[in-house]
């Protein structure tokens, strides 16, 4: 089990190696969201970003993962930087994992047990305060079928969008960075999403970016109805730029899923971020200078 622990020491040894490390921001507990970053800072960026949904908590490895393999094959050519982001809900993580035992307010850990209904958290998807981070974007914000409205272990939309420290310190840092394209990565069924209302050029584009992650990684493209609010709806809505979920492992296993296929998962999506920035940093330099380039941006 791949745990917060884990992910600081990971990041330590990336920094150790001459590796950008950096932090995204905190979370609810005031814990460290960290980042690695792998490439060049003179192009185009690119945010990967796992364990948006504590039970996940495989995607922060996946990953991690994904990054060691770019450091370690530095020669490969990229049109710019991804910063990859492992854990954006260290505290869901820990509750999934762990339980409330590393909680130190007592009203709060008395909350969490009433909300979860007992002790056991193996399958929370929230943050410590009972929000789905992946509904508390503000993109159709509290309009999706499944939306809740009051704390749980998932679907509450959060008092207001960003009301989470978790999409909080996400928004700020991805407008900070700019990137050109985002990648999250959820657990489970090996699908792919990657419309949120785009119309004309946009929904051209981004499809057939997504048209491509599905012949890298074998997993269908899928349309959703009735899911709002979440990183990629936002990136999509607000930022205009391609963003994609990758739903990665088969949904024939159960949470809490088995570490077991983390390699196949892994031979599934190994190459695919910086396959994916440079596509879409490339074709954004051959549009500059042809009046075209708004069409990228």
């Amino acid at each position: 089990m791949f745990r917060y622990e884990d992910l600081l020491k990971e990041v330590d040894l990336f920094c150790r190696h001459g590796v950008e490390t950096g932090v995204v921001g905190e979370s609810e507990l005031k814990q460290r969201i960290p980042y690695i970053f792998v490439g060049k800072k003179n192009g185009s960026y690119m945010i990967v970003q796992g364990a948006m949904h504590a039970r996940e908590h495989l995607t922060a490895l996946l990953v991690v993962c994904l990054a060691k393999h770019l450091v370690k094959n530095g020669d490969m050519p990229m049109e710019g930087g991804i910063y990859f982001v492992p854990m954006t809900n260290p505290d869901g993580v820990r509750l999934c994992q762990e339980g409330v035992g590393f909680v130190s307010d007592k009203e709060r850990k008395s909350n969490l047990l009433t909300i979860n209904g007992g002790s056991d958290f193996t399958l929370w998807k929230a943050n410590a305060d009972g929000v789905d981070l992946n509904v508390n974007f503000d993109a159709h914000w509290g309009e999706g079928a499944q939306n809740g409205y009051y704390r749980s272990a998932c679907n509450y939309v959060g008092k207001a969008p960003f009301s989470a420290a978790e999409t909080r310190a996400l928004k700020e840092f991805t407008e900070r960075i700019k990137p050109c394209v985002t990648l999250s990565y959820h657990l489970k069924g090996e699908e792919i999403y990657w419309e949120f209302d785009q119309k004309g050029h946009r929904r051209f584009r981004d499809k057939r970016y997504a048209e491509a992650i599905s012949r890298y990684t074998g997993y269908p493209l899928v349309t959703l109805t009735g899911s709002v609010g979440g990183y990629k709806d936002w990136c999509i809505e607000r930022l205009k730029i391609p963003a994609y979920t990758v739903e990665v492992g088969k949904d024939s296993f159960n949470h809490p899923f088995p570490y077991s296929e983390l390699n196949t998962i892994l031979q599934q999506n190994l190459d695919l971020p910086r396959r994916l920035l440079n596509t879409v940093a490339r074709d954004r330099q051959r549009l500059v200078g042809t009046g075209l380039a708004a069409l990228y941006e």
